[in-house]
């Protein structure tokens, strides 16, 4: 795998099979009974992005108020257009690599590195400026330059991850066709598109990495937060709904740049159980609740600065 050394990733998931097999995830909680309590969801009408509900800064639910019942969005900033162009990079990278492996037959590791970090600037620059313009928000010249840069070095990365893969793949497989190479070099789904609207959520889910495991990853590029793992339940949920598959297993993958020229990933690896898939639905259900009602859950008692919607609750 590109991001995680397939060793490793296996280790982890043999542990996570172990523990599973004594506490296994009650059947009431998986996704393909969304026709029935607790994950029917309360009503067709409302449906909800994975992240707005997984992303709990505000522990009253007030973001979700402000947001779906007077329309007001949260202002942008350098945080969320990094997370936005950083995703836009990982996707673009993984799908030029694969098209340039399809497209040619005779593709080497050095000939994907050479062919595609030509234009690493210009996606670089492309994936910000899209960012920016999606969230109708603007950089200051030295937050941009950097970002630009971090985009740059997380391309390149991929690219020379991708390039040994490759390799790798064409060495120990000589008479396999471009698709076997580019599912062994290359196979997490990226962007997985998903329709969670069974179980009240958007019809049109990104899950950011869909693994052969039944695993997801999700990437996050700013701090480690304690709810990030319920963004991993929202996805399985959605898609146990419409694959009628079991995904028991969430990785929250945090990008980092420790070292300014070389992304690290680091992996948060967890059982998506029962805990996580009740706690998961009973924010959906509240989220339900304040929309239909219209009603205004109030600030709670401490607000986290690095909530998107502080500096609005906080005028």
């Amino acid at each position: 795998m590109v991001f995680l050394d397939k060793v490793d990733i296996e280790r982890r998931l043999k542990l996570l099979r172990q523990e599973i097999s004594e506490r296994p995830i009650n059947e009431e909680l998986r996704g393909w009974n969304y026709d029935k309590p607790p994950i029917q969801p309360l009503f067709n009408s409302i449906k909800f992005g994975v992240s707005e509900l997984a992303g709990r800064y505000c522990e009253t639910l007030r973001d979700i108020y402000l947001k779906r019942v007077l329309n007001m969005k949260f202002p942008p900033n350098l945080k969320v257009v990094k997370g936005v162009a950083l995703h836009k990079i990982i996707k673009e990278t993984i799908y030029e690599a694969k098209k340039f492996i399809y497209d040619n037959s005779r593709a080497t590791g050095i000939k994907l590195i050479n062919f595609l970090s030509k234009r690493s600037l210009e996606a670089a620059q492309d994936a910000v400026t899209d960012a920016e313009f999606m969230l109708a928000g603007n950089l200051q010249k030295n937050e941009k330059d950097l970002l630009i840069e971090e985009c740059v070095n997380t391309r390149s990365f991929l690219l020379t991850q991708t390039a040994a893969k490759l390799d790798y793949a064409l060495s120990k497989y000589p008479h396999a066709d471009s698709d076997s190479i580019v599912s062994i070099a290359i196979p997490p789904v990226a962007e997985r598109k998903v329709d969670g609207s069974l179980v009240g959520l958007s019809s049109e889910l990104s899950v950011d990495i869909y693994t052969p495991y039944n695993a997801v990853i999700d990437v996050k590029t700013g701090d480690v937060r304690s709810f990030h793992p319920l963004t991993a339940a929202g996805y399985a949920l959605a898609l146990e709904s419409e694959e009628n598959i079991p995904v028991d297993f969430g990785f929250i993958l945090y990008l980092r740049f420790e070292r300014k020229e070389i992304p690290s990933f680091k992996a948060k690896h967890f059982i998506i159980g029962d805990e996580l898939r009740r706690e998961f639905i009973e924010i959906r259900d509240e989220a339900f609740e304040i929309v239909d009602s219209g009603r205004d859950p109030g600030m709670p008692n401490k607000c986290p600065d690095f909530c998107p919607y502080y500096s609005i609750c906080q005028k």
